[in-house]
């Protein structure tokens, strides 16, 4: 079975790893990122199935960076942020994001989502 790709970026190191727990769980390889301009490099280099984009992060805003990585990636692309959330969700999808996940969220919510947009066999094949 090919290796299924998650890039993380998060800059709030607990949330981070909660997102990597729950994606390893769910047979992903996670790559971690603090920063945007990490997180670029990563999904640049990695070429990722999934990636998990928090909206706040230290040296741009999500939403900036969001059509950046579209523009490069064809990977799901899940928005997790605390702002409001109907408002931010749509700004999101315009963007270019798959879905938006308000904060605080639930492990088990997100393993759902996941089992019902990427289960372990529906991922992209590489190419």
């Amino acid at each position: 079975m090919p290796q299924r790709h998650a890039v993380v970026i998060e800059d709030d190191a607990d949330i981070r790893r909660l997102l990597a727990i729950v994606l390893s769980g769910r047979r992903f390889t996670v790559h971690e990122a603090s920063t945007g301009a990490e997180g670029q490099r990563l999904v640049d280099a990695v070429r990722p199935d999934l990636v998990t984009l928090d909206l706040n992060l230290p040296d741009v805003d999500g939403l900036d960076l969001c059509p950046r990585l579209r523009a490069h990636s064809d990977a799901h692309i899940l928005t997790i942020s605390a702002r409001p959330p109907q408002l931010t969700a749509d700004q999101c999808l315009a963007a270019g994001a798959d879905q938006f996940l308000a904060k605080p969220f639930s492990p088990r919510a997100l393993r759902a989502y996941l089992d019902d947009v990427l289960p372990s066999g529906g991922f992209r094949d590489a190419a």
